[in-house]
């Protein structure tokens, strides 16, 4: 009977769909879900988590996705990969920057899937087409490398210097290092370290060596390409100071030297595996801060201490030394990073001296850096930190508190081995993004730069999302988590999603200090937020950041749901087992829900109907109930029951169409489909335990259910859903954890998700249906706004059937197309809904005095600014004059000087020419000197060759007849040696013949005998016929060497014999340069005479000259001494110039300054006209709004 009452509901829904007109589609519309936004970090302790790809963009980790970063532009993007099953472990990118490789962990916490490790090399898109066209999310990888060893977890990647190489590191207890070919999907060399290892680098000049760190490790490694085997060096530091040392990070600075930072403090730097430098980071610290602001700080700290009693709470007591935590290089050295907010910035040159530019603290100094990457251009320098968070024992929340951040922790775990995560407590780290400008530090540090810029404006949520809403009139989404934060965020609309910063963080505020929220509700309009805290509901008036404020604190006993209705003039909330329904405007409570006709168990959720005719509530088990009560009968009847015992019920939904009612089940993630009066119409089941359902959003307007799963991906379902089975239409994987909230933007074109893990993720939700020729078209916003407007009002859509009809429809056409251009003309030149602000008039009343006081100001400046110009420019004037008649004078004394300086200019002229006389004459003299050495040098270099030409004659006679007695020796030996041999022949044949006749006397019986005597013999000759061969061998070899003696005599007589025609044909030119000489000589005694003459003709024209500057002197005598008291004079008019021109050009400057400050505050006061003119037309209409809004009520 109930599947009946089902078929009969979602039958009439279907076929009020079908009675269509021309602009309703025939078939249901196509859906794909598109990553558009993330606000947040992903939570896991991974190195290389943020990644430069360009000067003004980065890379990092979100949910299983990768976010790409850019800050010029104010977008963001996502990689496009398939994420399904995925969680990033390790990350790297290419030195070229054209590709990434990623770590990831394939498989499911429940085991559907099993574990396995691989590792993904994407292509990285141009940042400039980011955003630009929409791709999608599950595009296959280039190449995909699976490691010998799947279970362990990839935690480091490094990609060779030419990108042909990978290297990867795993995860202990292996921790394997393996050197891969990506482009075949091959590793070439693995090793086994069996050592707790986090770093992995390449060396950056030399492809086939690579570094790897740890907490006690240290080495460098090389793959060798012959053999294909990793081998590993010796340790850098003595294996003692290895063993204590605690190794944090290291990288490699100028493609040269090898850093390494440990947690003392110290970072060690290296060449070619020598230690070169050791670095002090502590002591650098503590000369920084000396002096300064942080030193000004200190002094008041211990001013403050002595004043209070040196043992109060306010006592001063020094911090802990910085522990150092993360490394990385930039253009010119490297960025050191610890707890406390520290960040060092050091230079380092070719000879590895380091020099320390700047030291700085991040705001709160309680961060704690992780990781941090340079860009390209060394601009700016992205930091990933965290911060330790404690959390409180407030009550009952704690336990499950503590078992959520467990669970939330235990996700983040299993993908670091040990020495790889930072210290976590009970709460986990809060991370943050934030840049720096590292190629201008030296300006940060004087304080003319901002020093850490967040990613986030507002930051992000660091716990558990508990709560999410959106607002039906306004584009902005409300979350709030376990962190205690309550966040409004702002999305574009369909016009301005490419517009620069479209999603943005519009209000953070602290909700409690103790207290975390649990549930949440925004006004339709979005100027207010209700939450529900422990024992309270708050309502926040949202204005901006620096004027929200609190509207009013309800009490309430173990608050659960709160809801405002759809137009705003409601609120609903629950208390224990009553429902409460108030107007929040003018604080009365209209009706409660309690009693006999109420929940027997505590509420958990409140929701109104679309047109606000229902009230729906859930309760928890054991009575697990929904109850729905009619809001316009006078006794406000129950309308809708249904009792599921032992059953809690999360994110009730309710389609006033099909009068249907979905919500999540807890414990068990299904997916239930509710009537009224039934038990369970449809109940979808998860496929495993990681697949349940947490969190669902329904949009019955377009046909669509949302659902969010524990492994944090969504799921879209038709609605309503069939009998048969659900299958859902699609499905994007987003979260790395479980999907806690889900909300619908008011236009239906984002889903917002948010996780156990704080993230809050924006995902596109596109429509798209197929025309007559099969074309598929996207469905328009101005359509999707339509549907869910005449949905929400009732409004049915009819089958046309006649001629009027027809007519009806065209003026409705019209009509829209009317209003449409009407709100696109006011919508150019107004501002709309996501633009204004609700502002309280004691805070508009505040800003206009300020206001008002500013202009007074502004009025008060000019007039003294206008007086003072007038007066500077008078001085001026008169400065001017004094000037020029000064500038007078000195051009009198100008003339003079140049008069004195012509004559000294003639006597000048004279003295050179008696000069030349001088040179000419040392010339002459110098010429005689050297023509009468050069004669005397050739004279004896002619005897010399004389002497030569005898000693070689009486060379070649020497030579001559120590060759014949030679040759003579020579023969005589041979003689003496052929003698000698015959003779020595003829005795052994003498000998011979005895020993035969001997032999054939005695016969067989000396047989023995003769043998052995034989070889006697022939030993004796053999040795008689080796001295004979040495004899001659040296004989003959004298005999050579005597030629080769003789042979050489020759050549050096030749030698000789060309020197002396070489010396001879010198003698020749020698003669020959003689005689030129001797002409040369002859034509400068020539000339000599004739500049004696010209010299006699000078003298006698220089002492008519004489005579004639004497007699000038003589009347120039009393000129003389009036110079020197005009030359005094001048020179103490000059003295007295110096310091008025000092005071012209700081009057000028100070004119210049005035009239600068003059310009900022005309262009101050402009804009607070223009401000002014703002908020006076804001005022007005805001006043016009009352007063019509008074009128309706």
């Amino acid at each position: 009977a109930q599947l009946c009452k089902y078929a009969h509901l979602v039958g009439r829904s279907s076929r009020a769909g079908a009675m269509s007109g021309e602009e309703v589609f025939q078939e249901p519309p196509q859906v794909k879900l598109r990553l558009s936004h993330a606000f947040g970090v992903y939570p896991s302790a991974l190195r290389d988590a943020v990644i430069s790809i360009s000067d003004d963009a980065f890379t990092f980790c979100v949910g299983r996705h990768i976010a790409i970063c850019d800050q010029s532009r104010q977008r963001m993007g996502f990689l496009p990969r398939d994420a399904r099953n995925c969680l990033i472990t390790a990350m790297t990118k290419s030195a070229n920057g054209k590709l990434l490789a990623v770590g990831e962990r394939v498989g499911s916490d429940d085991g559907a899937v099993q574990h396995a490790s691989q590792i993904s090399i994407l292509s990285v898109p141009k940042v400039e087409s980011m955003g630009e066209t929409k791709v999608e999310m599950n595009q296959e990888a280039l190449k995909v490398l699976h490691p010998v060893n799947k279970r362990l977890d990839i935690i480091g990647l490094a990609f060779t210097a030419e990108g042909k190489y990978l290297v990867s590191l795993s995860s202990l207890p292996d921790s394997t290092v393996t050197y891969w070919r990506w482009e075949v999907e091959k590793p070439v060399s693995s090793h086994d370290i069996q050592l707790s290892v986090n770093r992995l680098l390449v060396n950056p000049s030399s492809p086939t060596q690579f570094s790897v760190s740890g907490p006690t490790y240290l080495r460098l490694w090389d793959y060798n390409p012959n053999d294909h085997n990793l081998n590993e060096h010796p340790s850098m530091f003595p294996l003692k100071q290895e063993r204590r040392m605690k190794v944090v990070d290291h990288c490699w600075v100028l493609c040269t030297f090898l850093c390494a930072a440990s947690e003392d403090g110290h970072v060690y730097i290296f060449e070619e595996g020598e230690q070169r430098e050791d670095v002090d980071v502590r002591a650098i610290i503590e000369q920084d801060e000396s002096v300064g602001a942080k030193a000004a700080e200190r002094e008041q700290a211990k001013a403050l201490a002595a004043i209070m009693g040196g043992d109060g709470p306010t006592a001063a007591q020094e911090p802990p030394p910085v522990r150092l935590s993360a490394l990385a290089a930039w253009g010119r050295g490297f960025v050191v990073g610890g707890n406390q907010g520290y960040l060092g910035v050091f230079k380092v040159d070719a000879k590895a001296q380091v020099e320390c530019i700047g030291t700085f603290r991040m705001p709160g100094e309680k961060a704690i850096m992780w990781q941090m990457s340079a860009s390209s251009e060394d601009s700016n320098m992205t930091i990933l930190s965290y911060e330790e968070q404690e959390v409180e024992s407030m009550g009952t929340g704690t336990a499950s508190r503590r078992a959520d951040s467990a669970s939330r922790r235990s996700v983040t775990s299993r993908s670091s081995s040990a020495g790889n995560r930072p210290p976590e407590r009970s709460s986990g780290g809060m991370w943050s993004l934030s840049t720096f400008p590292v190629g201008q530090a030296d300006l940060a540090k004087t304080g003319q730069l901002d020093v850490f810029t967040p990613v986030f404006a507002l930051g992000n949520h660091h716990g558990k999302i508990t709560a999410m809403k959106p607002a039906f009139g306004r584009r902005i989404v409300a979350t709030c988590s376990e962190d205690r934060k309550l966040k409004v965020w702002g999305y574009p609309s369909e016009e301005t999603e490419g517009a620069a910063n479209a999603f943005s963080s519009e209000i953070s505020l602290q909700a409690s200090p103790y207290e975390t929220p649990t549930c949440m509700a925004v006004h339709p309009l979005g100027f207010q937020v209700a939450l529900i805290l422990e024992d309270m509901l708050r309502i926040y008036h949202l204005t901006n950041q620096a004027a929200a404020r609190t509207h009013f604190d309800l009490p309430l006993k173990h608050p659960g749901g709160v809801c405002y209705s759809s137009n705003g003039s409601m609120l609903a909330v629950s208390s224990e087992n009553d429902v409460v329904l108030i107007d929040p405007w003018r604080a009365v409570v209209i009706h409660m829900f309690s009693g006999r006709g109420g929940h027997l168990s505590q509420v958990n959720q409140v929701l109104f109907s679309e047109d606000d005719r229902m009230l729906l509530s859930s309760g928890m088990a054991p009575h697990g109930a929904i109850y729905g009560w009619d809001l316009t009968t006078e006794k406000r009847d129950r309308a809708f029951e249904h009792v599921s015992k032992h059953s809690t019920y999360t994110d009730l939904n309710y389609d006033i169409k099909t009068q249907l009612a979905v919500a999540c089940v807890k414990p068990e993630g299904h997916l239930r489909v509710i009537s009224h009066l039934s038990v369970t119409l449809i109940e979808v089941l998860p496929e495993s335990k990681g697949s349940c359902y947490t969190a669902n959003c329904l949009a019955a307007p377009l046909g669509l259910l949302l659902a969010g799963t524990q492994q944090g991906t969504v799921r879209v379902f038709r609605w309503p859903l069939p009998e048969s089975g659900a299958t859902h239409l699609t499905e994007i994987p987003l979260h790395a954890h479980g999907i806690t909230a889900m909300a619908l933007s008011y236009d239906a074109r984002y889903i917002f998700s948010g996780c156990e893990g704080g993230t809050v993720m924006c995902t596109e939700v596109a429509q798209a249906t197929s025309n007559a020729e099969g074309a598929v078209i996207r469905i328009k916003g101005t359509e999707l706004d339509q549907k869910l407007v005449k949905s929400r009002h009732g409004e049915q859509e009819r089958a046309i059937m006649n001629k009027a009809q027809r007519d009806d429809e065209k003026k409705v056409q019209d009509m829209q197309r009317k209003l449409w251009d009407a709100v696109r003309a006011i919508s150019a030149t107004t501002a709309s809904l996501d633009d204004l602000l609700m502002v309280p008039k004691n805070y508009f009343q505040e800003v206009l005095s300020e206001i008002r006081e500013l202009e007074d100001r502004m009025q008060g400046l000019k007039h003294e600014s206008d007086h003072m110009l007038e007066q500077k420019e008078n001085e001026m004037q008169e400065k001017l004059q004094t000037i020029q008649i000064e500038r007078k004078n000195e051009k009198r004394v100008a003339d003079d000087k140049y008069d004195n300086l012509f004559l000294q200019l003639k006597q000048a002229t004279q003295r050179a020419s008696q000069e030349m006389e001088e040179a000419n004459a040392q010339f002459d003299q110098r010429n005689r000197s050297m023509q009468d050495n050069f004669d005397g040098s050739i004279s004896k270099e002619y005897e010399k060759q004389s002497k030569l030409l005898d000693e070689l004659q009486g060379l070649r006679d020497e030579f001559e007849r120590d060759k014949a007695k030679m040759e003579k020796e020579n023969d005589d030996r041979l003689a003496e040696l052929r003698a000698t041999q015959e003779r020595a022949m003829r005795e052994w044949r003498t000998e011979y013949d005895k020993v035969c006749n001997l032999l054939k006397s005695d016969g067989l019986k000396f047989e023995e005998a003769l043998r052995q005597q034989e070889t006697e013999y022939e030993g004796q000759i053999s040795e008689i016929l080796e001295r004979e061969r040495k004899a001659l061998h040296d004989e003959s070899l004298k005999s050579t060497t005597a030629l080769k003696d003789g042979v050489s005599m020759k050549q050096t007589i030749a030698m000789l014999q060309n020197q002396v025609k070489a010396k001879d044909a010198e003698l020749v030119e020698a003669a020959e340069r003689q005689e030129d000489l001797r002409k040369k000589l002859q034509a400068s005694q020539e000339m000599a005479e004739k500049v004696r003459a010209q010299l006699k003709e000078r003298e006698r024209s220089l002492k008519v000259k004489d005579e004639n500057l004497y007699k000038l002197r003589e009347q120039m005598k009393h000129l003389e001494s009036f110079r020197f008291v005009l030359f005094h004079k001048v020179r103490a008019l000059e003295e007295e110039r110096d310091p008025l021109e000092e005071q012209v050009n700081s009057l000028k400057t100070s004119v210049r300054e005035m009239y600068s400050e003059f310009v900022r505050e005309f262009r101050q006061k402009q804009k607070l006209d223009q401000a002014l003119s703002d908020k006076s037309s804001l005022s007005s209409a805001l006043q016009n709004e009352n007063v019509e809004l008074r009128a309706q009520l």
